[in-house]
């Protein structure tokens, strides 16, 4: 039998370790508790820093494949396949869990091509039973779901469904593992050269972050009272590095596109943090946006819905509370000199 290992996609643009890798890991590391795999993390991005080992080695991780990029021909994200190919076939491992990021859904299909493996996306439930992985996924909007296997059983790569696993927890006072680090370069080959041609690589600015892809959300409601007051929103956001949402009815009244919409006839949403400012919660919104992490509610009827579900709750004009949310991040950030 194979060796039992599985890999984690680890992805860090910025020098900050993106949360869907964070799920992914997550799933990793229950598989080296629960069934005695070794989990090891292919490290893409920046070269992780010494903080970022250490986090890595208490919570459990014994290596790290960091692949570096070589230059050369091809794109990026080509070469970081190509070099994940030549890994997978050196090390054979049975499983590579992938988070829901733009990236790894470029790379999961293709690299289960070339090696030759099945691959699985959207997965919200693992489970072995004997040697086989059985895998779950949603249906027709979440109405259904499916249970899928591997074919052989015993070896795949899973792609996870956003914010369908939590992050690891702090470890605690549990000591750090010695842990490996190898430095790997990838570069694409001749014969897999121009595939695509990248002409431009540029940064997408918080605020034309898509809802579903924020992980700070500053919803708004008839509360914010005017498009005016509706239009801080996107200051706060801008603030918070985070995107703006809107209910129904401040998309009836013009205030934000179709686009912003959040609820049941809307976008569903699982950001870390959900900031509502003067929406009620009808369980049409709630529908949208209840699976967020943290729910920050402003309101001034203390009856509202939204406090039902909310983490933390202000009592107050929404207006009002979102010009001093602005002015104290302003001076937070002129303190810090940013």
């Amino acid at each position: 039998m194979d060796s039992a290992l599985c890999w984690v996609m680890m992805e860090c643009p910025q020098g900050k370790i993106l949360r869907e890798s964070l799920e992914a890991l997550s799933v990793g590391l229950s598989f080296q508790k629960q069934y005695n795999m070794e989990t090891s993390v292919l490290w893409t991005g920046l070269l992780p820093e010494d903080s970022q080992l250490d986090y890595l080695a208490s919570m459990g991780v014994k290596r790290i494949l960091c692949l570096e990029e070589a230059g050369g021909r091809g794109d990026r994200d080509e070469a970081l396949l190509f070099g994940l190919q030549e890994l997978y076939l050196q090390n054979n491992p049975q499983y590579v869990f992938f988070g829901a990021t733009p990236l790894s859904l470029f790379l999961a299909p293709r690299l289960a091509v070339l090696v030759d493996v099945g691959y699985v996306a959207k997965a919200t439930y693992l489970r072995k039973i004997g040697d086989a992985l059985s895998l779950t996924r949603p249906l027709m909007q979440g109405a259904l779901s499916e249970v899928l296997r591997f074919i052989p059983p015993t070896r795949g790569l899973v792609s996870l469904y956003p914010r369908a696993f939590d992050v690891p927890g702090s470890p605690g006072d549990r000591p750090s593992e010695e842990l490996t680090k190898e430095i790997h370069q990838s570069a694409v080959p001749v014969e897999g050269a121009g595939y695509r041609e990248v002409i431009e690589r540029t940064l997408e600015p918080a605020e034309a972050l898509e809802v579903e892809d924020a992980e700070i959300v500053v919803a708004g409601g008839k509360g914010m009272q005017t498009e005016a007051n509706f239009a801080l929103l996107q200051e706060l956001a801008k603030c918070l590095g985070g995107a703006v949402a809107a209910s129904r009815i401040a998309v009836d009244l013009g205030w934000a596109p179709k686009e912003r919409l959040v609820g049941q006839t809307g976008k569903k949403v699982f950001p870390e943090l959900y900031i509502a400012c003067g929406i009620s919660g009808a369980h049409q919104h709630q529908a949208g946006m209840k699976e967020a992490r943290h729910i920050l509610a402003v309101n001034t009827d203390p009856q509202a819905p939204i406090f039902q579900i909310a983490t933390w709750g202000i009592l107050g004009d929404a207006t009002e509370v979102v010009t001093q949310m602005i002015g104290r991040l302003r001076g937070m950030r002129e303190e810090q000199g940013d």
